[in-house]
């Protein structure tokens, strides 16, 4: 890695490798990040643990960041489909003191890039104002303090969530979404376009249920069943690694029939689905297979590693 100074990624065929991998070169780098694969929503209700969806954002999120270093991630992870890398960091806020701002951008736009709006902040994904001072919560343990005099940053500080003690006092930050399914469009033109689909007659009703659970903001266990109808743009992993990456793949057969296992994985799901009277999450149909992903890889400087 201090040889090649470019930021690398490692591609292996499951997850038990994947963290394997990882544990494995933290010996001799911290610079390691790790994407899981999204689990695919294919009912309303799901068991889905409450951590990933946070551990995926904030593994995207140093993505951006990423000079030199390494991501681990699986073959799923990265053949699955995603919001656009350009939609997701488009409202991305930048402070630096002694910059203006305007109170009421910085409000709307965080709220554009996933958070909520708290009296105090305790967990991440949400921020507070009070006055001039600006708190957002941008881990599990940790917030940025951005204090205000009239339009004018004065100081930007790292705090403790627990003890709401400064760590650190920065000159300036940048901060990322704090989820990864952000809306691209507004509520009422994805409404419009999953009503526009064609569909058998046993889900047209639930179709106009999810519809109207959209419309009053129930939309986070929608997205992946009309996915092309949230994101008209959408993007895999490839797409958000910087230009000059070295990719690894990790025993080309073991993922080649991995990819394979998931296409025909999917496959049943979809004519399971199908048979019950299901809608078909369009994430499903629109996960690519491993011809389309080798194909992304051409523009790629890729290194092969097999066990002799």
């Amino acid at each position: 890695r201090e040889f090649v100074k470019k930021p690398i990624c490692i591609i292996t065929y499951n997850e038990i490798q994947a963290r394997k991998i990882v544990e494995d070169l933290s010996y001799f780098t911290d610079k390691i990040i790790y994407l899981p694969k999204k689990e695919i929503v294919t009912y309303d209700y799901i068991a889905e643990s409450k951590d990933l969806p946070y551990e995926r954002i904030e593994a995207l999120n140093k993505i951006q960041e990423l000079k030199t270093g390494i991501v681990v991630t699986t073959i799923e992870a990265a053949i699955q489909k995603m919001i656009s890398k350009e939609q997701l960091y488009k409202n991305t806020l930048s402070f630096k003191v002694g910059q203006e701002q305007q109170l009421e951008d910085i409000k709307q736009k965080l709220v554009d890039l996933g958070y909520i709006r708290c009296d105090l902040i305790e967990g991440r994904g949400q921020f507070s104002v009070r006055g001039g001072i600006v708190d957002i919560a941008i881990s599990v343990n940790s917030g940025v303090r951005i204090e205000f005099w009239g339009d004018e940053i004065d100081s930007i500080r790292k705090f403790s969530l627990a003890t709401q003690r400064t760590v650190k006092m920065l000159d300036d930050i940048e901060i990322y979404p704090s989820y990864e399914f952000l809306l691209a469009d507004n509520v009422e033109t994805v409404c419009e376009r999953i009503g526009d689909k064609v569909y058998p007659n046993s889900v047209k009703e639930k179709v106009r249920d999810d519809i109207y659970q959209i419309k009053n903001g129930e939309f986070l266990t929608k997205i992946d069943k009309y996915f092309d109808c949230f994101y008209s743009e959408t993007d895999t992993l490839l797409n958000y690694l910087e230009d000059d990456t070295v990719i690894f793949i990790d025993e080309i057969s073991k993922i080649k029939a991995r990819a394979e296992n998931i296409t025909k994985d999917n496959t049943h799901l979809i004519k399971d689905l199908t048979e019950k009277n299901k809608i078909v999450p369009g994430i499903l149909s629109q996960m690519k297979d491993y011809i389309k992903f080798s194909e992304g890889l051409t523009k790629k400087q890729v290194v092969y590693l097999e066990k002799q």
